[in-house]
């Protein structure tokens, strides 16, 4: 079984040897690192494919980034402080530029093991100008050192890919301005909104040049799509039209790209197809999500590719042995409906999870092989 193989067959509209399954270990294999409790055997990338080997499944998690260098010019200044408090670590990031400052507040999760923004740096008028200097002010150049070093180790077992930055409205939506600030000044300051949105679009052409000369055919794109934070309307306006865009440059190279969607799917899945994407990652069906396995290929369509299927919590000790059993089975036994299909975790395996059942899972897929 090559697992990378399998991976792009399925992209390309191809029947693969075998079914892929990649499983994003990266959650849990930081998590193990800062419990202090990662076996030496699993550290470093060496250590990473090793343990890829061990359970049996391909990988993405760890292996997605940019591959270029960023700077900012224009006497733009970024500063750093973290702090231990009662509740845990708090992180500040805060660019001074020559028209004001912006900050952004994380707060470290000792049970989540994951940082949550507290505080946005786009809150208001005067904090949209400041950002737009920023957008103004970047600069990147190639640098690729990463991506060859992982693709060289890694192997069939890591689908190494490319990250241009969230498209614009996921940018602010996630990074920005967050939730409520953002459909408030939607509509409070739509001109300083739509014109931001223009400028990081016109920035995001230098990240896309850099990335259709890298050396891996994967891009994914990494906007966390869910429908009860993104409706129907929003998606065919800001979201539509710039992956067409983006998915025809990439289809002249000869590259694939990937929508990761780790939420409500119903609202937004159907829309997909027209945008040119050739795949769908972290399809999450019912009981987690909100669309049972037996429906997901007639709301994706019959063209474009679907990634997932497994809920990371089922990988947990949330769920039970059982249950993980009777969804594989299940979802074994609807292959040939499923479509073009990739088996993977939707969306990681998490802090609490088991390995062993990634392995489990590995075995099962074996069988099917020699059958």
């Amino acid at each position: 079984m090559n697992h990378l193989r399998n991976l792009i067959s399925v992209l390309r509209g191809e029947k693969p040897d075998s079914i892929p399954w990649f499983v994003d270990l990266i959650y849990w294999y930081e998590a193990e690192k800062i419990k202090g409790s990662l076996p030496d055997e699993y550290k470093g990338l060496e250590g990473y494919r090793r343990l890829c080997e061990e359970l049996g499944c391909g990988t993405y998690g760890g292996l997605i980034s940019f591959p270029g260098d960023i700077k900012y010019t224009g006497n733009i200044v970024t500063r750093h402080f973290e702090e231990e408090t009662i509740e845990g670590k708090v992180r500040r990031t805060v660019y001074e530029t020559p028209i004001g400052s912006l900050t952004s507040i994380e707060k470290f999760s000792k049970t989540s093991y994951a940082w949550r923004t507290v505080k946005y740096p786009v809150e208001a008028e005067k904090d949209f100008k400041v950002y737009q200097y920023i957008i103004r002010n970047v600069d990147v150049k190639p640098n690729y050192s990463l991506q060859e070093e992982q693709i060289k180790t890694m192997g069939e077992w890591g689908a190494v890919s490319s990250l241009p930055p969230r498209i614009p409205f996921a940018r602010l939506l996630i990074e920005a301005c967050g939730i409520s600030n953002l459909y408030g000044m939607l509509l409070r300051m739509r001109e300083y909104f739509e014109e931001t949105i223009q400028l990081m679009e016109n920035l995001d052409d230098q990240f896309y040049e850099i990335i259709l000369d890298s050396p891996t055919q994967l891009v994914c794109f990494g906007d966390n799509i869910s429908s009860e934070l993104v409706s129907p309307p929003i998606f065919k306006k800001y979201y539509a039209p710039y992956y067409k865009k983006r998915f025809s440059q990439l289809h002249s190279k000869g590259m694939y790209g990937y929508i990761h969607i780790d939420g409500v799917l119903r609202g937004v899945l159907p829309l997909v197809d027209e945008t040119g994407a050739d795949c769908v990652e972290s399809i999450t069906p019912a009981p987690v999500g909100d669309v049972p396995l037996e429906k997901l290929r007639k709301l994706a369509g019959e063209r474009i590719a679907l990634w997932g299927g497994v809920p990371g919590v089922y990988l947990s000790v949330v769920y039970s042995d059982e249950s993980l059993k009777s969804l594989i089975y299940r979802i074994i036994e609807m292959l040939p409906e499923l479509g073009r299909f990739i088996l993977g975790s939707a969306d990681q395996l998490p802090p609490d999870g088991e390995p062993q059942r990634v392995k489990w899972i590995s075995e099962e897929l074996k069988k099917i092989e020699k059958e």
